[in-house]
């Protein structure tokens, strides 16, 4: 080899002492090689700096082990969790993950759809079932495997890997209920185009409907699912009459958001306001106070749902609707409706 070259896989082969196939085999399956020969095959990788042609290889074995996953954004600690989750369960598999973002808007969605599907991905992931028909003609022509984590929401005939949002919110309410709070308002994310925000509403005001509780549309505030968004939220609704003795929000981020306004205003939480989460992000549990949220197994969502794309990228059956559990935690953030 030239020293201005490009070092390539006969050269790893002299160097290490072995056949070119046994080389191809030490970087391509490790696990199936001996110890000896794999110890000196990466030897030679190191000390000739020799990288795979990732192009060249998918071409002559039409693979290209690669999986794409679009996140509706990378500010949610939830989504930031089965990201790499997803990431070490597919390395173990043999892929590699590529992702991206659309920030709640379907045209990017179905852009970085066609991304990936022109990257040559052999499956996608989306997050929740509210997709543009325009996304799921993309995938169904392309014949890509996909499905959608996050959500078991909705009727649809898709493979999918989640939970019911709905239950969450009835979880959050009946909690509540328990309490004594009849004065209650619920801090919701946008619900266009974001079916997880939108059945956790429709489980909080079913549930508390269900006690004789009305949750009228006028004390559901619509906010980003950011801190900003949970400081709003609660400066509006401490201008609702009655003013509320506890406040739903659809994400811990809002939670903390809603928490910190209060703290701001003087009033103290939960002795006068007791205020819930979702998702049971890691802060959740070392917030001031600790946040009573619905735990959502964010990493098992990203192992489940690596596993079950693999599967069928690899021909291997799998359940249409794989369901995760999740739980109500109760934390410092909420307590007894104060008596007047």
């Amino acid at each position: 080899m030239k020293n201005n070259e490009k070092p390539k896989l006969k050269d790893v082969a002299e160097l290490a002492g072995v056949s070119i196939g046994s080389a191809s085999r030490a970087l391509s399956v490790p696990h199936l090689v001996k110890p000896a020969t794999l110890e000196k095959v990466c030897a030679a990788v190191l000390k000739l700096g020799y990288v795979r042609d990732g192009a060249a290889r998918a071409l002559a074995s039409r693979r290209t082990h690669s999986i794409g996953a679009i996140f509706p954004t990378f500010n949610n600690p939830a989504f930031a969790e089965a990201v790499q989750a997803l990431q070490q369960r597919l390395s173990e598999l043999g892929y590699h993950l590529i992702i991206s973002s659309h920030e709640y808007d379907q045209d990017q969605e179905l852009i970085n759809v066609r991304n990936m599907i022109e990257k040559g991905v052999e499956g996608l992931l989306l997050v929740g079932t509210d997709h543009s028909q325009s996304v799921y003609e993309a995938l169904n022509s392309s014949k890509c495997p996909f499905i959608l984590m996050w959500s078991l929401d909705g009727a649809h005939p898709h493979h999918c890997v989640g939970f019911s949002n709905e239950e969450g919110g009835r979880m959050i309410a009946r909690h509540l209920i328990s309490l004594g709070h009849t004065d209650i308002a619920m801090i919701n994310g946008v619900v266009a185009y974001n079916e997880r925000a939108h059945y956790r509403r429709i489980g909080v005001v079913d549930e508390l409907l269900q006690d004789g509780i009305e949750l009228a549309a006028s004390r559901i505030i619509q906010q980003p699912f950011t801190l900003e968004g949970g400081r709003a939220g609660l400066r509006m609704a401490m201008e609702m009459t009655p003013r509320p003795t506890a406040i739903v929000c659809s994400t811990d981020v809002t939670c903390m958001g809603a928490i910190a306004e209060a703290r701001a205003m003087g009033i103290k939480v939960p002795q006068e306001l007791s205020i819930t989460g979702f998702d049971d992000i890691d802060f959740a549990a070392v917030s001031v106070p600790a946040l009573t949220t619905v735990n959502v197994p964010s990493s098992k969502i990203g192992v489940n749902s690596a596993d079950n794309i693999v599967a069928l990228i690899e021909g291997r059956p799998i359940a249409r609707r794989e369901r995760v559990q999740i739980e109500l935690i109760v934390r410092q953030s909420t307590a007894p409706r104060a008596r007047e």
